[in-house]
């Protein structure tokens, strides 16, 4: 258990990091995920999730498998591959940023990395639970 003196020093830390006060901040923080495509809507999403559906939907020969489990397998699957071609496109232009910030930058697209896998992760498992 944090002691009276941690706990104190946690609530004077808390009050200092509350991010952004001005208007212009908020307004950059708010873009910070559209910077690097992530959370941008993508033209070719329906045709893609339809051929990742159809691919998972082949594979699951013999289950009969529900349309909103291969649709939540084949939304993770797409966020996922387009984590990864955003990170191949900053490894490409790697010289036209510094590397302190093409690091950082790497470094935040992590999170979302993270998160698709996890997504991926749990979508594969319910399906796979539901096959049993």
């Amino acid at each position: 258990m944090a002691s009276f003196r941690q706990i104190k020093a946690n609530r004077i830390n808390a009050k200092r990091s509350t991010g952004p006060k001005t208007a212009d901040g908020k307004a950059r923080s708010s873009q910070n995920a559209y910077r690097h495509g992530l959370a941008r809507p993508r033209q070719d999403d329906a045709a893609q999730l339809t051929r990742f559906m159809s691919v998972l939907d082949g594979a699951c020969l013999g289950h009969p498998a529900a349309a909103e489990l291969l649709a939540a397998v084949a939304e993770a699957k797409r966020d996922l591959l387009c984590t990864r071609e955003v990170r191949q496109a900053m490894l490409a232009n790697l010289s036209e940023y510094p590397a302190a910030e093409t690091l950082q930058r790497l470094k935040s697209l992590e999170r979302y990395e993270r998160s698709a896998f996890a997504a991926q992760k749990r979508a594969l498992r319910s399906l796979r639970s539901k096959q049993a």
